[in-house]
C-alpha cells in the first residue's frame, strides 16, 4: 500500500464554505486527496469473503462511480470521481490514472455527489449532535433532505451485514452474506437539537407544534405525500414561511 506525504498548511474546517476556501486543480488536487487517505489496488470492502455463494447487495450508496465536490481541510475539490461506502462511512476516490484511495471520514467535512445517470444531487454532511443517538453517528455522513433556516431534515443511510446461515434445523438456508439497507430520519431545530422521525403525516405534524393546523391544511390542499422525503421537504418549506 503506497503512502504519500504532503503537508497541509490550512487548518481543518468543520463546515463547507465554497466561497472562502481554496480550490486546487490538476496534480495539486490529486496529491492533496492522496494525502487524505491511503492507496489500494482492491475494493475497500475488506471485511467480507467469498464463502458459500458470496455477498448479496452493495456497500455503496451508488454502485457506479460519480462526480463529487468534496470539502476537506478547509479546501474544496471539484469534479472528483468517488463512490460513497456507506457500510464503512468513507469515500473511495479514483484518480484519472485509475489509482484508488480511501478518504477517511475524519478528514472530510462534506461532499456533494452528482449521480451520473440521473444528474440528481445528494448533499452529505456530518451532524456531530447525532452522537447523542449513537456515538458512531457523530462521524457518519447524513443526506440533507431539507436545509432550511429553522429546521433541517436529514437521512442517515446505513448498511447491516446479515451473515450467511445454512446450519441448524431452523436455518433459513441462506448461503450468502447480505448487505441490507437501513435508513433513519432526523429533524433538527435551529439550536441543533433533534428528534428521530418517521416519514408519515402523524410524525410530521407532531414535530411542528404551534402550526399544525396550517401545515395540515397545506398538506391537504397541495395533496402532499407525507410518506416520502419530497412531501416532507415541501411541508417544511411552507412551515418556515409562516
Amino acid at each position: 500500500m503506497c503512502k504519500f506525504a504532503f503537508l497541509f498548511t490550512i487548518a481543518f474546517a468543520s463546515h463547507i464554505a465554497l466561497a472562502q476556501t481554496s480550490q486546487p486543480i490538476g496534480i495539486d488536487a490529486e496529491r492533496n486527496l492522496a494525502e487524505l487517505g491511503s492507496s489500494t489496488n482492491a475494493t475497500m470492502v475488506q471485511v467480507y469473503d467469498n464463502r458459500y455463494e458470496g455477498i448479496k447487495g452493495t456497500p455503496y450508496f451508488k454502485e457506479h462511480w460519480a462526480k463529487a465536490t468534496i470539502a476537506a481541510n478547509n479546501t474544496v475539490y471539484k469534479n472528483v470521481e468517488v463512490k460513497y461506502n456507506v457500510y464503512e462511512s468513507n469515500l473511495l476516490y479514483r484518480t484519472p490514472k485509475g489509482a484508488e484511495y480511501v478518504l477517511l471520514p475524519a478528514r472530510v467535512d462534506s461532499f456533494l455527489l452528482v449521480d451520473g445517470v440521473t444528474q440528481q444531487k445528494f448533499m452529505f454532511r456530518k451532524f456531530p449532535a447525532l452522537a447523542a443517538e449513537a456515538p458512531k453517528l457523530g462521524q457518519h455522513f447524513a443526506l440533507v433532505l431539507h436545509d432550511g433556516k429553522q429546521v433541517q431534515l436529514v437521512m442517515v443511510p446505513q448498511k447491516h451485514l446479515m451473515k450467511a446461515d445454512f446450519k441448524g434445523p431452523y436455518s433459513a438456508g441462506n448461503k450468502y452474506d447480505e448487505l441490507q439497507d437501513l435508513q433513519s430520519y432526523y429533524l433538527f431545530g435551529p439550536d441543533q437539537t433533534f428528534i428521530k422521525v418517521k416519514l408519515n403525516k402523524k410524525s410530521l405534524l407532531k414535530a411542528l407544534p404551534g402550526k399544525q393546523d396550517k401545515v395540515a391544511a397545506y398538506i391537504a390542499a397541495e395533496r402532499l405525500d407525507a410518506g416520502n422525503a419530497q412531501g416532507w421537504a415541501k411541508a417544511l418549506a411552507y412551515y418556515e414561511s409562516l
